[in-house]
C-alpha cells in the first residue's frame, strides 16, 4: 500500500492510503490493514407524527379530567362498604374526557397530552397510578 504522511514535528501521521494499489485477500486485509465489514443498511422507516401543531387548554382538560376522577360511580351499591378502593382506569377516564371539554378541545385531544395531565394530575393530588397485571392500561386510586 502507498501512504502518504504527513509530518508534525516529532511525529509522523498517515494521511492517506490508496487502496487502489494494495493488494487484497479474501480475509478483509488491504495492504496490511485488517478491515471490519460494513454495518447492514436497512430501510428509512416512515414514523407518522402531527405536522401542525395542536393548541390545547391544558387547564381545562386538567379540570375536566380531575372532575371524572374524583366523582363517585353511581353505579356503586349502596350494600357495599366504603372502605372498598374504587379504581379508575386511564382507559375509561380517556374515552369519557370528550364528553366534558368543548368540541374544539376535544378534536385536538390525544393520548399522550391525556397522559401528560394525569401526570400533573397525580402530582398535584397524590393519585396512585399503577399498571394493570396485562400492562395494557394504568390503573388510578385516589388517595
Amino acid at each position: 500500500a502507498v501512504v502518504s504522511t504527513q509530518s508534525t514535528g516529532s511525529n509522523i501521521l498517515p494521511v492517506d492510503i490508496r487502496y487502489e494499489e494494495a493488494g487484497r485477500d479474501e480475509a478483509g486485509i488491504i495492504g496490511g490493514i485488517e478491515l471490519i465489514e460494513a454495518a447492514p443498511k436497512i430501510e428509512r422507516i416512515h414514523i407518522n407524527y402531527a405536522r401542525k401543531a395542536k393548541k390545547i387548554d391544558i387547564k381545562l382538560l386538567k379540570e375536566a379530567m380531575w372532575k371524572r376522577l374524583s366523582s363517585k360511580n353511581e353505579s356503586i351499591n349502596v350494600g357495599v362498604e366504603a372502605a372498598v378502593d374504587e379504581k379508575k382506569t386511564f382507559s375509561q377516564t380517556y374515552k369519557k374526557l370528550p364528553l366534558s371539554i368543548p368540541q374544539a378541545v376535544a378534536e385536538n385531544l390525544s393520548v399522550p397530552i391525556a397522559f401528560s395531565c394525569l401526570l400533573h394530575l397525580a402530582n398535584e393530588h397524590n393519585l396512585a397510578l399503577s399498571d394493570s397485571l396485562d400492562l395494557t392500561d394504568i390503573h388510578i386510586a385516589l388517595p
